[in-house]
C-alpha cells in the first residue's frame, strides 16, 4: 500500500516504508527503497500517474514555483514544477519536437521565433535545427528552471548559448504584448494552467499572439490532454475561431504525461499544415529527429470522434477554417 503525506499537494511516498513528501527531501539524497512520486490524481481523484524516484538531485521554491529535479531509473532525469512532470530524458522529443517542426516547416520560410516559457531548452533545440532561422527571443519567467536545465538537462539545454538566441527573464504574456508585428512562428511551451502559466491560457492572450506575428505568421500553443481538460479546451477553442482564420488541434504521445498524450493548439494566419506538406531538403537538415516525421505531420491533425466534439463546427459562421475538420486528401 502506497503511503502517502497529505500535507502536500503532490506526494512521494514509498511502498510498504514510510512516506516522503517532496518539499522535505533534501538536494542529492539518495532514497532508499521502491520510492513512488505519485502527481494529484484526475478524474475526481480515479486516475493518476506515478514514477519511481531513485534521487532528488535539486529540490527548491523559487520566486515563482516549487522546483524538483530527479533521477528516474530508465526515465532518466525528471524537471517537475508545482508537482508536475515537465520533462522527462526518457520522452522529451514527442513534445518538443511536434511542437517546434509541425508550425516551422509548415511556415514557407520561418526566420524569427519566440518561444514563451521553454526554461528546460528542448523547444530551443528543437527551433535551432532550422537553418534558416535567423534569431530566436526566448521569454522565461522562472530563471530558476533556466539554471536547473543547464546544470542537471545540458541535452536540453545546450542551444542556450547559440548566438542567434537572445534570452528574456520576464512575463511572457507582457512581453508578447510589448512586441507587435516581430515574429514568424511564437512556441508557447507553458506548464499547466495554474501559477505562473494561468494566464497564458486565456483570450487576451491569443489575441496578443496575433498582433506579435508577421504576415502569415504561425503560432502554436501547449494546450494539455483532451482527455483531462475538456473544459478548458472547449474554452480557448470557443474564441480562437475569432481570432485567427486557421485553427487546429493536434496531440502527440508522451507517456509520462497523465493521459499519454498532449495536445497542442495551432493558429495560422495563412499556411496550412496539411496542405504544406514539408518540403524533403528542409526535414533533412534536421538532424537526431527521434519522434517528427512528414508523415505524423499531416497525420497528427486527424483526431480521435470523441476529440472532434470539443472543436467549433463549420456551421457556427465564425469564418475560420478548422483543420481537423477539413478532408485529408491522398
Amino acid at each position: 500500500m502506497l503511503e502517502v503525506d497529505h500535507g502536500y499537494k503532490r506526494i512521494l511516498g514509498t511502498l510498504g516504508r514510510a512516506g516522503y513528501a517532496v518539499d522535505t527531501i533534501s538536494s542529492g539524497k539518495k532514497i532508499q527503497g521502491n520510492s513512488i512520486f505519485l502527481e494529484e490524481p484526475e478524474l475526481d481523484g480515479f486516475y493518476g500517474l506515478a514514477v519511481r524516484i531513485d534521487r532528488v538531485l535539486l529540490n527548491q521554491k523559487t520566486r515563482f514555483q516549487h522546483l524538483v529535479v530527479a533521477e528516474a531509473g530508465p526515465l532518466g532525469r525528471v524537471l517537475l514544477l508545482d508537482g508536475n512532470i515537465q520533462v522527462t530524458e526518457f520522452d522529451e522529443s514527442g513534445y518538443h519536437e511536434m511542437l517546434a517542426h509541425v508550425p516551422l516547416l509548415t511556415h514557407p520560410d520561418p526566420r524569427r521565433v519566440l518561444v514563451v516559457g521553454g526554461g528546460d531548452g528542448g523547444a530551443l533545440r528543437e527551433v535551432l535545427k532550422h537553418p534558416g532561422v535567423e534569431h530566436v527571443d526566448l521569454c522565461e519567467i522562472d530563471e530558476a528552471v533556466i539554471r536547473a536545465s543547464r546544470q542537471y538537462l545540458p541535452g536540453l539545454a545546450a542551444s542556450f548559448d547559440d548566438p542567434r538566441v537572445a534570452l528574456h527573464i520576464a512575463d511572457g504574456i507582457q512581453y508578447v504584448r510589448d512586441h507587435p508585428h516581430s515574429w514568424d512562428v511564437i512556441l508557447v511551451d507553458s506548464s499547466d494552467p495554474e501559477g505562473p502559466a494561468e494566464g497564458i491560457f486565456k483570450e487576451s492572450f491569443y489575441r496578443s499572439i496575433k498582433e506579435a506575428l508577421h504576415p502569415s505568421g504561425i503560432a502554436v500553443t501547449q494546450c494539455e490532454s483532451a482527455f483531462l481538460f475538456e473544459q478548458l479546451i472547449r474554452k480557448i477553442f470557443a474564441f480562437l475561431p475569432h481570432i485567427f482564420p486557421m485553427i487546429g488541434y493536434y496531440l502527440t504521445l508522451v507517456p509520462t504525461y497523465t493521459s499519454g498524450i498532449i495536445g497542442f493548439a495551432f493558429c495560422s494566419l495563412g499556411p496550412n499544415p496539411i496542405k504544406n506538406v514539408p518540403e524533403p531538403n528542409r526535414v533533412k537538415c534536421l538532424k537526431g529527429l527521434h519522434y517528427y516525421s512528414p508523415a505524423l505531420h499531416r497525420a497528427t491533425f486527424a483526431l480521435p470522434r470523441r476529440f472532434l466534439d470539443l472543436l467549433p463546427n463549420d456551421q457556427d459562421g465564425h469564418g475560420a477554417i478548422v483543420l481537423n475538420r477539413v478532408p485529408m486528401e491522398r
